[in-house]
């Protein structure tokens, strides 16, 4: 980490029963939620029965998206990932659009963005064959995350990607903040 996190910086994390997953969950995997917290004040998650909330600033960002970093290059071990959800493209100005395409953006940024503006659509990736998957979207910090039930355990999965950081185990009613599917 080349950057200081804010001191109260903790990333979150729980098993999603399967009766709750809706069709978040793929057939042999177990679906945890990872979200980095105090976040901002939420509806959603205030109905889901969190209460850690904050006013966050550039170091929780940069914190956050060390975070989606991180998950995205421990699902990379089970094999490359697979764009499923609609690229999100980086448009040029518009005096350059009849000479130049945008852009596709990086993988970090197509999961990123549906976090920050619940307008774009969610995010979804596969990586390699056997189930384990990332989703994002609804304006909301909190990555959806497959993981094959045969390896790696939920806690240790989630402690690679928090590294340095405390881990706090938190169960939430969940029909709040999933996303569409």
């Amino acid at each position: 980490m080349d950057f200081a996190a804010p001191p109260n910086f903790q990333v979150h994390w729980s098993i999603v029963p399967i009766e709750e997953a809706g069709g978040l969950a793929s057939p042999g995997c177990r679906l945890l939620a990872i979200w980095p917290a105090p976040v901002n004040r939420d509806a959603c998650f205030a109905e889901a029965g969190f209460t850690l909330f904050g006013d966050n600033d550039e170091a929780w960002d940069r914190a956050a998206e060390e975070v989606l970093a991180r998950v995205i290059a421990a699902l990379s071990r089970f094999g490359a990932a697979r764009l499923l959800s609609k690229p999100l493209r980086e448009k040029p100005p518009w005096y350059l659009r009849a000479f130049r395409a945008g852009r596709e953006l990086s993988l970090q940024q197509q999961a990123s963005w549906p976090m920050q503006w619940d307008s774009l659509p969610p995010f979804h990736a596969r990586f390699g064959n056997g189930g384990a998957a990332l989703r994002t979207g609804n304006g909301h910090f909190l990555l959806w995350v497959n993981l094959p039930e045969s390896e790696p355990a939920p806690s240790e999965f989630v402690g690679t990607v928090a590294e340095s950081w405390n881990v706090v185990e938190t169960r939430l009613r969940w029909n709040a903040l999933l996303p569409d599917v």
